[in-house]
């Protein structure tokens, strides 16, 4: 058998035509001479030659007829040893070595920008990161600072409201006082008894205004001193060696200041009332800071009093 390296000195596969021409070369020096002949009509000649040359070979051979007897016997031979068919393979998908090789080139090449993209992913993903949580304290802290503003302005409201509230009731307390001494003015029947200071270097003074029977008064304050938030006036019925505390008496800023007093008993039958300052209204704490006073058994007539100007 012929062999890839039969060439001559020329280059033509001189040795390999003639099997060539009767198809008696492996498939790879088959493939090798078909690739020559392309290129080459020498050679091409010269196998067209053999073929010829073998195709009048096959004609000059004379065809004989096997007799019945001996064609019978071959017969029975080839179909005793027909093999069985086999069912046709399914056809399955090989996978080109030429591709695979690409292929794993070509992963090899990506792997590298591969790893490269993740790395640059995940930095920004802890930059992004880190931003976010930043930004997620700075809320937090206006959040906070928000939250403290509010509560120091719901904190001033409330304190605002509670201060208009209080005052508000001082006003209503103070204009039921002056409509009850209005009232009390008014009735004709009413007794009344000036209040004076124990000192007579003292801007205060007052009114005690009584019911006709005694059980209802009113007590009106002119020049007293600006009221001091330790301490308050105190009025007080006394009877002999005992007292009983009446009510506590507001002042403003000028001095003025009124109250009405709701007694238990007739105010007839105590022989002094009193003002005082003090920080209780405890009627066994001494009263030693009297402010005003007025005598109840010289009280007996109604009579008008003049109050002194406070401006």
């Amino acid at each position: 058998m012929a062999t890839n390296d039969q060439m001559n000195s020329s280059g033509h596969p001189e040795d390999l035509l003639e099997a060539f021409a009767l198809n008696a070369l492996e498939l790879d020096e088959e493939e090798l001479v078909q690739d020559h002949l392309d290129a080459c009509d020498r050679c091409s000649v010269v196998v067209s030659e053999y073929l010829r040359v073998a195709a009048v070979f096959g004609e000059a051979v004379p065809q004989l007829e096997p007799s019945s007897g001996l064609r019978g016997q071959l017969m029975q031979a080839v179909s005793r040893a027909e093999p069985k068919a086999e069912q046709a393979p399914q056809p399955q998908v090989v996978p080109s070595v030429g591709g695979g090789l690409a292929d794993s080139r070509l992963v090899r090449m990506l792997m590298p920008m591969a790893a490269s993209v993740a790395v640059i992913l995940v930095v920004l993903a802890l930059a992004m990161n880190v931003r976010i949580s930043g930004q997620i304290d700075d809320l937090e802290s206006e959040n906070a600072d928000l939250r403290a503003s509010l509560d120091s302005s719901v904190a001033t409201v409330t304190a605002q409201m509670s201060s208009a509230a209080n005052a508000e009731t001082e006003v209503m307390d103070t204009v039921l006082d002056l409509q009850q001494a209005s009232y009390e003015l008014a009735q004709p029947d009413n007794m009344s008894l000036e209040l004076t200071p124990p000192s007579s270097t003292s801007r205060s003074q007052g009114i005690l205004l009584v019911s006709s029977d005694g059980n209802r008064g009113v007590i009106m304050l002119a020049g007293m001193d600006p009221p001091n938030p330790a301490t308050d006036y105190h009025v007080w019925l006394m009877r002999g060696e005992d007292k009983m505390w009446a009510g506590q008496v507001g002042v403003d800023s000028r001095g003025w200041g009124t109250v009405a007093l709701s007694l238990p008993e007739s105010i007839m039958k105590f022989d002094k009332v009193a003002l005082t300052m003090g920080a209780e209204s405890n009627a066994s704490q001494p009263q030693t800071d009297m402010v005003l006073q007025g005598n109840l058994v010289s009280m007996n007539a109604p009579r008008k009093v003049t109050f002194a100007s406070c401006c």
